[in-house]
């Protein structure tokens, strides 16, 4: 019963493949016109096309925005109506993808015990998922303190679908695959999932790698005022 109403979900909210990304901005924030506050800027490593970009919010990770990929090597991205604040950039290429998420403001206190009942949460969560990988988490150790993971679950199997059909099939042959943030907190016996918010979910060729993830700083705690900031050429990689 839980698979079902998972794929139900997944069919009204962002359900689409890469290749029909305007269902997938559902997900995201609208920007506001009247906003005159922005980023721009270009990736100059890797040298590689972005598939998609992301502004999240510092403040409140339910507001993510969806940037405009710009320019022939589609290397370069804009971001405009942006609310005035800070935000963390993700940028996802076909085989790897880069965050700088801050988890957590302060250096993580979080304790070996803590991270094997954050990873046992996790990997209960969200059934449809065969397979969750978690790639970085920082929290306040201790009763009621939370923390933060940015996380990957992937579906390796077809799915069923209830709503609509897939080239005439019942099901999908390829897989799910979703980039998660993921927030937690201590309620006393063990870490319990609080929210948990979809950054990037499609559809995959089975046959293709999971992409690679990276951390880069340079993405993190960019400032939007009341113009556009061309923040420059990022090297995210070295």
């Amino acid at each position: 019963m839980i698979s079902r109403v998972l794929i139900l979900l997944f069919c009204f909210v962002g359900i689409a493949s890469a290749q029909n990304p305007p269902e997938r901005t559902r997900l995201y924030k609208k920007t506001d016109p009247t906003n005159t506050g922005g980023l721009k800027g270009t990736i100059g490593s890797p040298s590689l096309p972005i598939v998609e970009i992301l502004a999240v919010s510092a403040e409140d990770v339910d507001q993510v925005y969806e940037g405009e990929v710009i320019g022939e090597k589609r290397n370069s991205f804009q971001f405009n109506g942006l609310p005035v604040g800070k935000y963390d950039l993700v940028v996802v290429f076909a085989s790897e993808f880069y965050e700088g998420l801050r988890l957590k403001a302060e250096a993580s206190t979080l304790t070996a015990e803590d991270l094997v009942k954050i990873n046992g949460s996790i990997q209960k969560s969200e059934p449809f998922f065969t397979k969750k990988f978690i790639h970085r988490v920082e929290g306040e150790t201790g009763r009621a303190n939370g923390a933060r993971a940015i996380c990957t679950y992937f579906r390796d199997k077809e799915s069923a679908l209830d709503l609509e059909q897939f080239e005439g099939k019942s099901s999908r042959p390829d897989f799910r695959r979703t980039f998660k943030l993921v927030l937690l907190k201590d309620v006393g016996p063990g870490w319990q999932i609080a929210r948990a918010r979809d950054l990037y979910p499609v559809w995959m060729n089975p046959k293709d790698a999971l992409p690679t993830h990276n951390h880069s700083g340079v993405l993190q705690q960019l400032r939007v005022a009341d113009q556009i900031k061309d923040i420059g050429t990022l090297q995210l990689s070295k």
